[in-house]
C-alpha cells in the first residue's frame, strides 16, 4: 500500500461482545429494554458484516493488512511509517490515537446509519460501508491526503506526561455530582473556580463535549485550544469562565483539593493529582497524522 511500511486494523469490541464477555455481564443483557437489545444486536451484525467485507476486499485487492481485536492491541507495535486503521467509531479511533502516538491513522465507521445523517459518519472517521472499496482503492493508488490534527499535552509540576488528547482533557472530581475548587491562570490572569471541572479541547474536540457544554466550536486548523469551566458557581465574581489559548501559551490549573483527576479523551485510565499541583496544558508540538480523502481547505 502506497507510502506505508505496514498496515494494521484494530477492530473494536462491540457492545454485544462486551455483554457476552463474562457471566456477570451476560446476566445484565436481558435487563435491557427490547428496543435497546435489538439495537445492540443490529450494531453488532453491521460490524461483523463490515469486517467480513473489509477482509474480502483486502484479499481481492492484494492488501497486506494485519487485523487485531481491541483486546489484542498490546500484541502489535506499529511504527511511525505504519498505518493504523481503526474499525469501529470515534471511541476506537481515540483509543488508537492514544496507544499508537506516532503512527498514521485512518478512522472507519463499522456501524454506519445513513438515515441518522452526516453525524453517523463519525466525527473522526472518514470511511464507512458506502465508501469502503473506493477509499481502499484510493489508498492503494496513493490518492489521499495526510491531515495534521492538533493534540493536547500536559505537564504536572514540570514533568511531561506521556499521553495526548485528540479531543479533550477533563480535570476535576471523579464523581460527577461533586464540585471542585480549581485555580486557573490564563495570560497571567488568575481565576478561582468552584465548578464541576475544567474542560480543555482542540478544534476537533470543540464539536464534541465542549460544544455540548455550551462552548462555541472552532476550526481545528486554528493554532490554539479552548477551555471552559463546567457549571461554575455563578455567585462568585469571574473575570472569565472560558477562553481560547494560542499555541504560544499554556493554561495552568492548580487543584485546591486532593484526588482530582485528569482524563484524556474520556478514557478510564485517569491520572490523579494532589493539592497544589501545577498542571499545565498546551498544544503538543507534534500533531496526529490522519488519512483523509478530502483536501484540507
Amino acid at each position: 500500500m502506497s507510502k506505508f511500511e505496514k498496515v494494521y486494523c484494530v477492530i473494536k469490541q462491540s457492545e454485544l461482545d462486551f455483554y457476552h464477555a463474562t457471566e456477570a455481564s451476560a446476566k445484565k443483557f436481558p435487563r435491557l429494554g427490547k428496543a435497546t437489545q435489538d439495537q445492540i444486536q443490529l450494531s453488532h451484525d453491521n460490524q461483523v458484516q463490515f469486517i467480513e467485507t473489509f477482509e474480502n476486499l483486502a484479499l481481492e485487492l492484494g492488501l497486506q493488512i494485519r487485523f487485531a481485536r481491541e483486546r489484542e492491541m498490546d500484541q502489535i507495535h506499529p511504527g511511525s511509517n505504519d498505518l493504523v486503521i481503526s474499525c469501529g467509531g470515534d471511541g476506537t479511533f481515540l483509543t488508537c490515537a492514544q496507544k499508537y502516538q506516532t503512527s498514521i491513522l485512518l478512522g472507519m465507521n463499522s456501524d454506519y446509519k445513513p438515515k441518522a445523517g452526516p453525524g453517523s459518519f463519525g466525527a473522526l472517521t472518514s470511511t464507512n460501508r458506502t465508501t469502503l472499496k473506493k477509499n481502499l482503492l484510493r489508498l492503494l493508488e496513493g490518492d489521499y491526503f495526510i491531515d495534521h490534527w492538533n493534540r493536547l499535552q500536559v505537564t504536572i509540576n514540570g514533568k511531561a506526561i506521556d499521553r495526548y488528547a485528540v479531543n479533550d482533557i477533563y480535570f476535576g472530581q471523579k464523581i460527577a455530582y461533586q464540585t471542585c475548587d480549581i485555580t486557573v491562570i490564563q495570560s497571567e490572569i488568575e481565576q478561582d473556580f468552584n465548578c464541576s471541572g475544567l474542560l480543555c479541547c482542540t478544534g476537533m474536540g470543540s464539536h464534541a463535549w465542549y460544544y455540548n457544554a455550551g462552548g462555541s466550536p472552532f476550526s481545528n486548523e486554528l493554532d490554539a485550544f479552548g477551555f471552559s469551566a463546567l457549571f461554575p458557581n455563578l455567585k462568585r465574581t469571574m473575570k472569565y469562565s472560558s477562553g481560547i489559548v494560542s499555541s504560544r501559551h499554556e493554561l495552568t490549573m492548580i487543584p485546591q483539593g486532593d484526588n482530582y483527576i485528569l482524563s484524556f479523551d474520556s478514557k478510564l485510565d485517569v491520572i490523579e493529582t494532589e493539592l497544589g499541583d501545577k498542571i499545565r496544558v498546551s498544544l503538543a508540538p507534534k500533531p496526529v497524522r490522519v488519512v483523509s480523502f478530502e483536501q484540507e481547505k
